[in-house]
């Protein structure tokens, strides 16, 4: 450190408005000055018990008079400097000298970066996207479960809740209105995940609104707005729009109580809850008088005898599209919540495929997902399934579609049935996705055969998932009318009497386990997953303009994996032939 210029100061010698700042006895940082063009910037490195895998946190604790109270990128509440994003950094962690240097010069280009955008404008909205929700820290949490936009109407419930210490605990759960979130069944299952009961719930609803921020500036404006005032003040430099229809909306409503979402242009979205004393302001006068009272009732209502109430909350994105997020379809796809899907089979590669489903969206729109399967869920099955100890003696199925409706709080269309899959024209024609999971070569046979009865046009894609050579293979093929199940097992260059070549000497049938009424094959549960992740790229694929192949493979043992491909029809495919 002393080599970049540093040096190790006391706490209790640090500026007492510093965060840092201690009487502790033996506290202390190291410390430098940084040069700007605009002054110098005082910086405290916090050193983290392994310097070789954490890069020291940053606080500035002394700098230039202009920029207090001053909205900088890269610099948070209590001088926190961001000068790098740890998580997604490499740094050569076996040479901490070099380390330190990279460090030393990346804290002071990033100084320079944000003097330069808080006091000439330059990069300043490349410095601060995304970043600009995190410069005003919040006291409650507010969670967004529609999508909001212009012309939503919302509406904000408050969950109250005294603990047994005697604090509160309180969140806002903001929802537009008659949408499929505002239903007593959502808002049940929301509080019940997060641990309020039915009775915390107020019954009065928030106005809420929705303003989009467009700023003319961010960067080196007075920030945070410590009162409505100082917010409304903001607004109008920043975008005077946006200051007017938060003053209209209040006019015309002339209610006690308000939520503002903010959404800023590039950045996320920040939320303020307000309390005005109607009694110290007429609204029906200012909802009557001219356009120019819009500047009057401003000043009005931020006096401290007009709003009693002035919060920062930090929102958190719960809707549907949030959720799915992180799956970002690929080009031209189709998303999967609009897809009739049948999950044939609910033990352990039908489990884990359910849970890959429903997180790309399955039976969460206007599709559905249907669970199928008529066995009991039992101890033995615990070591290769997911679901618990709590579901012994239950249907998979039943319990399977349970676990996936309590694991979100929106409404899905996720249905089990204690009942084997019907394999009829007429119900697989009710589907756009069947999923074969059952693992047994005879129900795949049927379902290649009856699916072929429905014209190609009108068919719905055909997926088997199974695990093969007793757990040595995980086997995905999509059956899209170009071949079937019984074509993949008659390849007589891969395929000798319906058994993989690469298992036909081993004794298969002598590594079963079986009892009256009960078969199973000892393998490791890495196996199930593997076909089941296999699967859902299959099914994913399925909603690409075009498919990129029908036959995909994993070899744990015995022999190489096979490069995705599409697997051609067979002249001696007793299933196609037949149905010709």
């Amino acid at each position: 450190m002393t080599g970049c210029g540093y040096r190790y100061t006391r706490a209790r010698n640090l500026p007492e408005k510093s965060i840092l700042h201690s009487r502790e006895r033996g506290a202390g940082y190291y410390t430098k000055e940084y040069a700007t063009d605009a002054g110098n910037f005082n910086v405290a490195l916090v050193i983290h018990p392994d310097p070789f895998t954490e890069l020291p946190t940053a606080f500035i604790i002394e700098q230039p008079e202009q920029f207090k109270s001053c909205l900088m990128p890269h610099v948070a509440l209590e001088g926190f400097l961001c000068y790098v994003e740890q998580m997604e950094a490499d740094w050569d962690s076996n040479d901490l000298e070099g380390t330190y240097k990279e460090v030393d010069a990346q804290i002071h280009q990033t100084l320079i970066n944000s003097v330069s955008a808080a006091t000439q404008g330059v990069n300043a909205k490349r410095e601060l996207e995304g970043e600009f929700a995190a410069y005003w820290h919040p006291s409650e949490t507010l969670f967004l479960l529609s999508n909001a936009s212009r012309g939503t109407t919302l509406k904000t419930s408050l969950a109250k809740l005294l603990k047994s210490d005697g604090t509160t605990r309180q969140e806002y759960i903001t929802v537009e209105e008659s949408s499929p979130e505002d239903s007593e069944a959502v808002m049940t299952k929301w509080l019940k995940q997060r641990y309020f009961p039915r009775t915390s719930l107020k019954e009065i609803p928030i106005s809420t609104h929705y303003i989009s921020v467009n700023p003319s500036r961010l960067a080196g404006m007075k920030w945070p707005p410590s009162s409505f005032r100082d917010l409304l003040e903001w607004l109008e430099k920043s975008d005077h729009n946006a200051r007017d229809r938060v003053i209209e909306n209040i006019k015309a409503e002339g209610k006690k109580r308000y939520i503002f979402l903010f959404d800023v242009l590039n950045q996320d979205i920040l939320a303020i809850y307000v309390e005005f004393n109607t009694q110290s302001v007429d609204f029906r006068r200012h909802r009557k008088s001219a356009k120019n009272s819009t500047v009057k009732l401003a000043a009005m209502l931020g006096g401290k005898s007009v709003c009693t109430e002035y919060q920062r909350l930090g929102v958190i994105r719960a809707d549907i599209a949030t959720l799915l997020s992180r799956n970002t379809r690929r080009k031209g796809a189709v998303s999967l919540s609009t897809k009739r899907i049948a999950l044939i089979g609910c033990g352990t590669i039908g489990g884990y495929l359910a849970e890959l489903l429903l997180r790309n969206g399955a039976g969460c729109g206007k599709g559905s997902l249907h669970l199928y399967d008529d066995d009991i869920y039992k101890p033995s099955n615990f070591g290769r399934h997911t679901l618990s100890s709590h579901d012994f003696g239950w249907p998979k199925s039943l319990s399977l579609a349970a676990k996936l409706q309590d694991s979100v709080h929106l409404q899905t269309k996720i249905v089990g049935f204690m009942e084997q899959f019907r394999i009829s024209a007429d119900e697989m024609q009710k589907y756009d996705i069947i999923i074969d999971a059952t693992g047994r070569p005879p129900v795949s046979k049927r379902i290649a055969a009856v699916v072929r009865q429905i014209p190609l046009e009108q068919r719905p894609f055909i997926i088997h998932a199974f695990n093969d050579g007793n757990g040595r293979a995980s086997k995905v093929f999509i059956d899209d009318g170009r071949s079937c199940y019984g074509c993949m097992v008659s390849n007589p260059a891969k395929y000798h009497k319906g058994t993989d070549s690469r298992f036909i000497d081993l004794d298969i049938s002598s590594e079963k386990n079986k009892s009256c009424g009960s078969t199973y094959t000892l393998y490791d549960a890495a196996v199930s997953s593997i076909t089941s992740s296999l699967a859902q790229m299959a099914v994913l694929s399925t909603l690409e303009p075009e498919l990129k192949w029908t036959y995909n493979e994993h070899i744990l043992e015995g022999g190489r994996s096979l490069r995705p491909q599409f697997l051609p029809h067979q002249p001696n495919c007793p299933v196609c032939n037949e149905h010709k």
